[in-house]
């Protein structure tokens, strides 16, 4: 067959817009690359069990890079797996117990954990609020948190306090707190080395600054119309926004599918 390409797709911004629905024009894409014999994976800032159920049932897909390169599956199987330690954990929820100003989220492998500070609204069946410091050893022992979230301006006392565990990617309303050496780029390696991928023959798709490695480190980069503009100024190509279909219609020019 003609040379094989795997495509890496950030969620927010990208494969989604506004709700959780994916367009049908995107999934047909995706499964147009699979069935011509390309590899799709979702590369996501979010951590595994913040991937709605009903986001995951959409898609079908050859894996899954979650929490910035903290964990990734292939074929179902777990092949690589990072978690902050609970010192860490319970250092950052002192913080924010202290600083009301601003909200956390502790990701986890099987759902969040929310200090709900500045307005927060939890959503029930979804996330788990901590009042007390005294929560984490309740619901925290045996989860895995493999990224944190901060909102909606995090002071810098606490990146500098946290910057030898973790890097920050500022968002638009929130920073993205990812364990130290976790990257989507790493994840994209990761996977080409199992998968023997050549590095040239992968496509990065993002909008945001999270994506900036991955995009940087792909073979090609495809920036979503509705990019940050530094996003917009570094990528090979630019396709639509997300509310219209910019990853199907990339899929499609440049695997040809």
């Amino acid at each position: 067959m003609a040379e094989r390409y795997a495509v890496f797709l950030d969620i927010d911004g990208t494969l989604i817009s506004d709700s959780f629905r994916i367009p049908q024009e995107n999934l047909d894409a995706i499964a147009a690359a699979r069935a011509a014999g390309h590899l799709v994976f979702i590369n996501t800032g979010r951590s595994f069990g913040n991937i709605p159920d009903e986001l995951r049932k959409q898609f079908d897909v050859d894996g899954v890079i979650a929490g910035s390169g903290a964990m990734i599956i292939m074929n179902g199987a777990t092949v690589f797996k990072k978690k902050y330690d609970f010192e860490t954990v319970r250092r950052v929820a002192e913080y924010f117990f202290k600083n009301r100003d601003c909200w956390c989220v502790f990701e986890g492998l099987k759902t969040n954990y929310i200090i709900a500070n500045a307005g927060y609204q939890v959503r029930e069946g979804r996330q788990i609020e901590l009042r007390t410091i005294e929560d984490l050893s309740l619901f925290l022992p045996d989860e895995e948190i493999q990224v944190m979230a901060a909102g909606p301006v995090v002071p810098d006392d606490f990146m500098k306090l946290f910057e030898d565990e973790m890097s920050f990617f500022i968002m638009r309303t929130y920073v993205d707190c990812v364990i130290k050496g976790c990257n989507k780029a790493k994840g994209i390696e990761k996977v080409i080395e199992f998968s023997g991928i050549k590095r040239e023959n992968t496509v990065a798709i993002g909008d945001s600054s999270n994506d900036l490695a991955m995009l940087e480190y792909a073979g090609i980069s495809v920036a979503m119309g509705n990019s940050q503009e530094h996003i917009l100024e570094m990528a090979d190509y630019i396709t639509d926004t997300a509310a219209n279909s910019g990853v199907g219609k990339a899929i499609r020019k440049i695997l040809n599918v």
